[in-house]
């Protein structure tokens, strides 16, 4: 503090003090201690601020005070230091100062905190008005974007949705690449209904739109593949799950993030025991360490044994089991103590669901004493905070323990109550459904009897018309009888022509209005007819798309099992010719074996990106080659361009030979550069080449007379690709081949990305 105070008294010395203040306000562990230093700072910054005039110094500082106010539940005092920053800004004119600040004071407002809902919510909706005064469209989707969050979280899903469409909307419209940041939130929204098959599609949306961002980061990429994959849980497609949770797992270690890790640990083991291998899911378990992090919280270790203990229930593997329990109730033990500072409602569940193992050791072992004692602890945890799936849980020990004492009665009862609760979620989505159809239904009865009252105020209107105008003509016909008597019978004669008139108008309108029924029966039924033809050939589409990635998952799955066959062939071989040449076989099956694994990875199973496969295979050989050692760079130059598999496959054995050739043969121990370019030389057209600068062709070297495997494969392929192949000598080799681009492949549109 005394080297900041020899700091001159200008705004860096207030942006010192701002920083210092959400240090202490940003910890993990955060304190009362904590919350004290940074309000501290924070008022030397407002002071600083205020004295030489810097507006905006200050009112960032007191935002952050605000924050301070609002950890410790003052909301008050926070609610009226945003009201004076944002009235600062609304006198000056600053629509959009005064829109940040107002999302800012919604983002500290915490979403599972009933009593600041409705203050979170109209934060939003005053920051998205104020944005609609300005011309940023990314400003405004985001705002709307804010707006739909805080419907989810006070349950109007309907309104959600129709917000979080149209945002998706106006991201596409900008051309916007975190556009996964939107089909997340709309895959929230049909989560919560339970709408599982909309969630999955959105949720595939989602993961390949931050797939395509190259600049997406790895936690969110960590973040969404867990979610996809839960989602593929739900839809009870647990296979197609464990590759997203092992992508999750990968890319949670590498940016150290354990919550990550764990949580795709335990959704492999669940996947594994949803598919009954539960053999399969304790090898990985056994072979994933326990402490791949240093400081793991207690939550992943009490995870972690639950899965364990779960999994020797499963196997009958009861002494393993009872050698456990010690650890597994320690840890529970803890964890039990950390539930009151977690204010999140399903935390209670997540602690009944990971400690269900043990209650079911004891049912298995018949050990009903320890069952009860296990049903007392967990009848502690707080009532409020646990859903009826638990509810049902908790019961069904009861119940085991009841039958085994022979209380039959108390047994019948805590079973009927048992069926009572299942019933009730059961029927909890129907019963949504019948009172949406009853509000439609409701609606167009409404909407009838409204034409109804309509049609009878009209008649009733020409009734009395009628009537007047009969009273008009009979007055009319006393007063002049006398003297035009002869008036009196034309003028009813004509009356009477008139009336036959009327009748036949009101004749041809009820046959008109028969016939216009008619038609709108069968429109309707027309109508029901299309949408039914409609959802058959979605569904039809849908069951291709996934019959193809099937395909493409078995082959590339056969691809591996040939390589692993070459693999162990070169294990028995003494020949270094002959093991070298299985080597080249295996990379050439592995160029073949990486393009159907992404095709299967994807939404699309037709075609693959050029430039993520190209990516993908120069690591491969990177890494078999040991390029990194031996100091080989690669360098790339690449666009973005779907490629059919019919050239796909072609064009990666030609660059595994070329690549392969530079690794083996152009570098000395100083290493060197592989160059890999492959552009769109015109619209239709791509020019792919593999450069090095290492120590080039023999000089004597004629491509027409040589006749090495390698050199016929790239030949050959190339005429396979209808392209022209051209090998140079300078500083280095370059192979070059153009071909022209087949089928429905083109650059990627940015909007699909």
């Amino acid at each position: 503090m005394g080297d900041l105070n020899k700091t001159k008294p200008d705004t860096n010395r207030v942006k010192i003090f701002i920083k210092l203040g959400q240090y202490f306000i940003n910890k993990q562990a955060l304190t009362d201690k904590d919350i004290d230093s940074s309000r501290y700072y924070l008022n030397a910054a407002t002071a600083l601020s205020k004295s030489i005039n810097a507006a905006d110094f200050f009112n960032q500082a007191r935002s952050q005070q605000a924050l301070t106010y609002i950890l410790q539940n003052d909301f008050k005092t926070a609610d009226s230091l945003f009201n004076q920053i944002t009235g600062y800004y609304s006198k000056k004119g600053d629509h959009d100062k005064e829109a940040e600040y107002w999302t800012t004071y919604g983002n500290y407002l915490r979403y599972d905190n009933p009593s600041v809902l409705e203050t979170r919510a109209k934060c939003f909706n005053k920051a998205y008005e104020l944005y609609r005064k300005g011309t940023d469209r990314l400003k405004i989707a985001d705002a709307l974007g804010k707006i739909a969050d805080a419907d989810l979280n006070e349950k109007r899903y309907d309104k959600a949705e129709r917000e979080m469409i149209t945002v998706i909307a106006e991201y596409k419209a900008l051309k916007f690449p975190r556009i996964y940041y939107g089909y997340y939130m709309l895959a929230e929204v049909y989560s919560r209904r339970d709408q599982y098959q909309k969630e999955l599609l959105t949720r595939i949306a989602c993961m390949n739109a931050c797939d395509a961002d190259p600049n997406h980061s790895d936690g969110d990429a960590a973040f969404f593949s867990i979610y996809l994959a839960l989602s593929y849980q739900k839809n009870h497609k647990d296979a197609q799950a464990i590759p997203y949770f092992k992508k999750s797992a990968d890319l949670a270690v590498k940016i150290n993030e354990q919550d990550f890790y764990y949580k795709s640990i335990d959704g492999i083991i669940n996947s594994y025991i949803n598919l009954k291998k539960y053999g399969a899911a304790l090898t990985y378990l056994a072979n994933t360490p326990p402490d791949k992090f240093p400081e793991q919280t207690i939550e992943n270790k009490s995870r972690y044994v639950a899965r364990k203990m779960q999994l020797y229930n499963f196997l009958g593997r009861d002494k393993d089991a009872a050698n456990l329990v010690p650890e597994f109730k320690h840890l529970f033990g803890k964890l039990y103590g950390t539930l009151d500072n977690d204010p999140s409602f399903y935390v209670v569940d997540g602690f009944v669901k990971n400690y269900d193992p043990l209650p079911r050791y004891y049912i298995r072992t018949k050990q009903w004493d320890k069952l009860s004692a296990e049903l007392k602890f967990l009848q502690n945890l707080p009532l409020k905070r646990i859903s009826p799936s638990s509810r049902i849980i908790l019961n069904g020990y009861k119940f085991k323990i009841d039958s085994a004492a022979g209380n039959f009665a108390l047994a019948l009862k805590e079973f009927q109550q048992i069926r009572l609760m299942q019933d009730s979620l059961t029927n909890a989505a129907t019963v949504k459904q019948i009172n949406e159809l009853e509000a439609s239904y409701n609606s167009i009865k409404k909407d009838k009897t409204i034409q109804a009252l309509n049609n009878s105020a009209t008649m009733q209107k020409n009734k009395l018309e009628k009537v007047n105008q009969q009273r008009n003509i009979t007055l009319a016909g006393v007063l002049v009888a006398v003297v035009f008597a002869c008036v009196i019978y034309v003028a009813y004669r004509g009356k009477q022509r008139s009336n036959i008139r009327l009748e036949k108008k009101q004749d041809e309108i009820n046959r008109q209005n028969n016939k216009l029924s008619t038609l709108l029966e069968e429109k309707e039924k027309l109508i029901n007819d299309k949408d039914t033809l409609l959802k058959r050939q979605e569904d039809l589409i849908t069951e291709k798309e996934w019959l193809l990635r099937e395909v493409h998952h078995r082959v590339k799955n056969n691809l591996q099992i040939v390589m692993s066959l070459l693999y162990t062939q070169s294990a028995y071989l003494q020949n270094t010719d002959a093991i070298e040449a299985i080597k080249d076989s295996r990379n050439r099956v592995q160029a073949i074996s990486i393009i159907h694994q992404k095709l299967y990875n994807k939404s699309n199973v037709a075609t693959i990106v050029m430039a993520d496969y190209i990516n993908d295979l120069a690591r491969y050989l990177n890494t078999c080659y040991d390029c990194n050692r031996r100091r080989i760079r690669f360098r790339e130059e690449l666009d973005a361009v779907n490629l059919d598999i019919s050239q796909a496959v072609p064009m990666g054995l030609i660059l595994n030979e070329a690549i392969t050739n530079s690794i083996k043969y152009a570098f000395d121990e100083n290493g060197g550069e592989i160059y890999l370019k492959a552009l769109l030389s015109s619209p239709e057209n791509i020019t792919l080449s593999v450069t090095d600068n290492g120590r080039g062709l023999p000089p004597n070297f004629n491509l027409a007379k040589t006749s090495s495997l390698g050199m016929e494969m790239m030949k050959a392929l190339s005429k396979q690709l209808g392209g022209a192949f051209e090998i140079r000598n300078d500083d280095g080799v370059t192979i070059t081949i153009q071909f022209k681009i087949e089928n429905t492949s083109s650059p990627i549109p940015v909007s699909e990305l």
